[in-house]
């Protein structure tokens, strides 16, 4: 353990790092916007377009098929629902999480915070029991002596504990230092501000009857300062609020209305919240139509870009978690020959006609046989005879085959003839 073997690792009331609640910390300004408004990841979530993408990332994450697999000798590699880490990551990771749960958890985490922990706890044996889910405003990684990584932990009920990187399985997005991830949400602070921003004056404007402020004007002048606090007062009541829009206001003793503002439509208020849901996507990389704006969309395009988002998003991700798994949670003799896959197959699929079309084609070079096509549309296998067997047309087959078959001449007789 090197020079963490000193430490305390149980709680403990003594502060390692700096005194403060991390999670406390951000309520207390420093995450503030140029619009005012305090943009920490809890607060980006109340934008309906940050919430979306990060949902529909998480969710897709949680809901592939996620699979340990044993590496063989000449390159391939086989399922092992045998191993003990196949619990783990397809059932249950813990006593109260399912494996969606977790793993919606994880990435809804990293696609907000740029990283995830969870902690690994495991048997004497080293065999993982569970895999507890902390969260990441309150881990604080940093680079030991020894070179390895380890995690101060801020505990909600006080007290800091240390952490060691055997005992932690992380996930950590884009990092320039190889510890240390750059949240999504901070780097891009400006933009998720103004999207709060926009919708904090939508609803202010709505609250106001769509309408915004205005002036009284009146023949004389009020000396009274209550008789003023009273005309407004009864105006605000009467006129003001979303259940008063277009009512008929009734002005008496040369009352005069002014209006100073703009309509919502003038200002380009449904603009401005266009121009940010698209800003939304490019943070996440999530296509425009998976954000419910269909502007741009045709039939013929979102299917290309639903597959451009798993080629380019989901993908990268995925071997992201794959290269975790393998790092944190295979020990001993399982980390060199065994690993973890997320089948994106699924994600991939076209039409119909475009995966008969594929498979056709696989079939007829011998790349797959009938069973597997079977299996990737996750049908049972066929016992019927030939069904696992790899065919290829005739006409693509080896002479020495065909010549073998007798469907050909010998090679070098006087009337040799290619059909």
């Amino acid at each position: 353990m090197g020079i963490l073997s000193g430490m305390e690792r149980r709680a403990t009331s003594q502060q390692i790092g700096p005194p403060r609640d991390p999670v406390i910390a951000q309520w207390f300004g420093g995450n503030n916007s140029a619009t005012g408004l305090s943009v920490t990841p809890d607060t980006a979530m109340r934008v309906t377009a940050v919430y979306r993408a990060v949902s529909l990332l998480a969710q897709t994450y949680a809901s592939l098929p996620l699979g340990v697999y044993r590496e063989l000798d000449d390159g391939g590699k086989q399922a092992d629902r045998d191993h003990p880490l196949y619990r783990i990551l397809h059932d249950q990771p813990n006593r109260w999480q399912t494996s969606f749960e977790w793993r919606e958890m994880m990435a809804g985490h990293l696609a907000l915070r740029g990283r995830a922990y969870s902690e690994i706890i495991a048997t004497g044996g080293r065999a993982i029991a569970e895999l507890v889910p902390l969260n990441p405003d309150r881990v604080r990684p940093f680079r030991a002596p020894d070179g390895k990584v380890a995690y101060v932990y801020t505990m909600p009920e006080g007290g800091q504990r240390i952490i060691l990187q055997s005992e932690m399985h992380r996930l950590t997005g884009l990092s320039f230092d190889g510890i240390t991830a750059l949240s999504p949400i901070e780097n891009c602070r400006e933009a998720v501000g103004l999207a709060l921003a926009t919708e904090e004056h939508g609803a202010r404007l709505f609250s106001n009857g769509t309408r915004l402020g205005g002036v009284l004007k009146m023949p004389s002048h009020l000396k009274d300062d209550a008789a003023r606090e009273k005309l407004m007062k009864s105006w605000k009541e009467a006129y003001s609020g979303i259940k008063n829009a277009f009512k008929t206001a009734l002005l008496e003793d040369g009352l005069e209305w002014q209006s100073l503002g703009m309509s919502s439509e003038d200002a380009q208020f449904i603009e401005a919240r266009k121009m940010q849901i698209a800003e939304i996507a490019r943070i996440f990389g999530v296509p425009l139509h998976m954000l419910s704006d269909l502007d741009r969309s045709t039939n013929n395009n979102i299917e290309h870009q639903g597959i451009e988002f798993v080629i380019h998003t989901i993908r990268p991700g995925a071997v992201r978690w794959e290269q975790a798994i393998k790092r944190d949670l295979f020990f001993g003799a399982s980390a060199k020959t065994h690993t973890a896959e997320f089948n994106l197959d699924g994600l991939m699929r076209g039409d119909s006609a475009a995966r008969g079309q594929f498979y056709s084609t696989l079939l007829q070079n011998g790349v797959f046989s009938r069973n597997e096509v079977r299996q990737l549309e996750n049908r049972n296998p066929s016992t019927a005879p030939g069904m696992s067997d790899y065919t290829v047309q005739s006409n693509m087959a080896l002479i020495q085959l065909l010549e073998t078959l007798g469907k050909l001449k010998p090679s070098g007789t006087a009337n040799d003839q290619t059909t």
